[in-house]
């Protein structure tokens, strides 16, 4: 065999596996796909319908429900919009930077494994409060946003 061997995640789209990284492949290339197959949950969790996505996203972001869900016992957990952007808001009723730090791995670990970005905000049931008080818009966002629980 000639030439080096690299590893390159891929994901498989539109009947072609696609390189989930920048990469300059050579004409002629020679690959060796290795996949592991997607979890095949037996019940769809009950926002599966409400959210608009592809079938790999939702999986994705159900992984990280569930992560969440082994971190802490989130009094609220919601998807909202913001300006075109979908953000998961964690809502927390003590401290918010208590897990600060473990949530955002989990949500990192959910992007190097899928290669999907999800924007995480943990907020206390205090400051969720507090932005209620001022009519901030968030708090309009999160109360009209879905349900991830």
């Amino acid at each position: 065999m000639e030439g080096k061997i690299k590893t390159v995640r891929t994901i498989f789209k539109n009947g072609v596996f696609e390189p989930m990284e920048n990469i300059n492949l050579p004409e002629g290339s020679e690959a060796v796909v290795v996949f592991l197959e997607v979890p095949i949950f037996e019940k769809k969790p009950s926002w599966w319908d409400e959210v608009s996505g592809d079938e790999n996203w939702k999986r994705a972001l159900n992984r990280l429900v569930e992560r969440i869900k082994e971190i802490v016992i989130p009094e609220e957990l919601k998807l909202i919009d913001r300006e075109g952007e979908r953000e998961v808001i964690i809502i927390l009723e003590g401290d918010e930077t208590a897990f600060l730090r473990t949530l955002m791995e989990a949500g990192y670990h959910i992007y190097k494994t899928t290669g999907i970005f999800f924007p995480i905000q943990v907020i206390s049931r205090k400051r969720l409060k507090r932005w209620q008080e001022f009519d901030r818009e968030i708090s309009r966002l999160i109360r009209d946003g879905i349900s991830l629980l």
